[in-house]
């Protein structure tokens, strides 16, 4: 374009001097045409309005859709405008997001993009880009959108029988033979005062019609939690499964969460993983009921990956969890560093708050026989212990039955690649 403007100054030049009438039509026509379109193009974009709808939340293997608004306020009609959408990789459902369009004056022009959730995340659409010129190729001018739109896209969530577990395991409320708490708005009849009894629980009119003191009697149950726990150390999994086999841990947490809200029992969450958007470990989720605190759990689940802690030589934890130490060459036993986030050393602080006949759900790569003494021992606080395996371990069963005989109930789920196959 800065070519055209000194080729005019060089024509208006020549012009003079041969004192040619044509050559001055020519440059009034050609510098008008270029001057026109510069004020063009540049009003083109000034008025007009983007503005983009989509979804600020889906499920992964879920198809949406990206609308993008163009309103012209100018009575000028915009020739050409090219766009180009930036869509992260892992929701391109297309290989190319750019197309040209053009608009008319005082209209109103939308164009739709979808985006396929192929995998959970937390993604960023935009920005878009905009690009357009006069018909002549004189001039040229560029937009891009200030900010980016938001999309979490959530784990998918199965039912326990897609994944294989008893659907009538005790998640959420169970009853106690144990009167350890008493709940007032539950009552089951009346007794005869005894000493110690608080004079709140007397039935004052049972008592008046009877002539004698009689106290409220309630029924010996309480509402009891449950927490998943959701095991994404990097060292516990194996080199060749740690992205399927996280993922899936992953699913297998959403799927837990999602049952457990759905009986409208309370649930919590706990998890050793990362969050990207600080940098740190998540943090705890207390176990409450109802539909939006099962969507928060799902929206940490969306975006949840996994951590890895080095050691102060900068080395990572590469032994697995159970696995025997290493001998030196004189014999003796050689002390290898352990990761601060193997469940069996990150767990037990977590749960210590735990109360008496709550349900513990974790989800690891693998049981281990340290694993299954820690659990052991929170079975003996009372605490009901659940381990669902996410990938396959050869000497599962094994550890399986050791497990049974130490209170802990374990199961191997199955994966999704063989989930599909099942389903079709």
């Amino acid at each position: 374009m800065f070519d055209l403007f000194f080729l005019l100054l060089f024509l208006f030049g020549f012009a003079v001097f041969l004192r040619m009438d044509w050559i001055y039509y020519v440059f009034y026509v050609v510098g008008g045409v270029w001057i026109i379109s510069h004020w063009w193009t540049r009003r083109s974009l000034r008025k007009l309005n983007v503005s983009r709808r989509v979804p600020a939340k889906a499920f992964a293997g879920e198809t949406i859709r990206s609308d993008v608004n163009f309103h012209n306020r100018s009575r000028l009609p915009i020739p050409w405008l090219r766009l180009q959408e930036n869509i992260p990789i892992d929701l391109r459902a297309v290989d190319e997001y750019s197309t040209i369009i053009s608009i008319g004056g005082r209209s109103l022009t939308r164009r739709r993009f979808a985006l396929h959730c192929h995998r959970r995340g937390y993604y960023e659409i935009g920005p878009l880009n905009l690009h357009t010129g006069d018909l002549f190729g004189f001039a040229e001018s560029s937009w891009q959108e200030t900010g980016a739109h938001l999309l979490t896209v959530y784990p998918k969530v199965y039912s326990l029988a897609d994944l294989g577990l008893p659907s009538l395991l005790p998640f959420g409320d169970i009853r106690s033979p144990h009167r350890l708490f008493q709940d007032p708005s539950r009552m089951a009849g009346v007794r005869p005062y005894a000493s110690g009894d608080s004079m709140r629980h007397i039935h004052w009119r049972a008592s008046a019609h009877e002539d004698t003191l009689l106290v409220k009697k309630f029924q010996p149950s309480m509402a009891l939690s449950t927490t998943v726990v959701l095991d994404l150390d990097r060292s516990s999994y194996p080199y060749r499964e740690e992205y399927g086999g996280s993922e899936w841990a992953v699913v297998l947490a959403a799927s837990l969460a999602s049952h457990v809200a759905e009986q409208r029992q309370e649930i919590g969450f706990l998890s050793n993983g990362e969050d990207p958007r600080s940098g740190e470990e998540v943090l705890a989720v207390p176990a409450r009921n109802g539909r939006g605190h099962l969507m928060g759990i799902l929206e940490i689940l969306a975006r949840i990956q996994l951590r890895e802690v080095r050691n102060a030589d900068g080395d990572a934890s590469t032994r697995k969890p159970g696995a025997p130490e290493r001998t030196a060459t004189d014999g003796s036993e050689e002390e290898e560093w352990s990761s601060p986030i193997a469940l069996p050393n990150w767990l037990p602080v977590r749960v210590a708050h735990l109360s008496w006949g709550s349900t513990l759900i974790v989800v690891t790569p693998s049981l281990t026989e340290n694993l299954v003494w820690l659990l052991h021992g929170m079975y003996r606080r009372g605490i009901n212990v659940y381990v669902l395996a996410c990938t396959l371990q050869p000497q599962f069963k094994r550890m399986q039955e050791q497990a049974e005989a130490l209170g802990v109930t374990s199961h191997q789920t199955i994966w999704e690649s063989d989930l599909l196959n099942l389903q079709s």
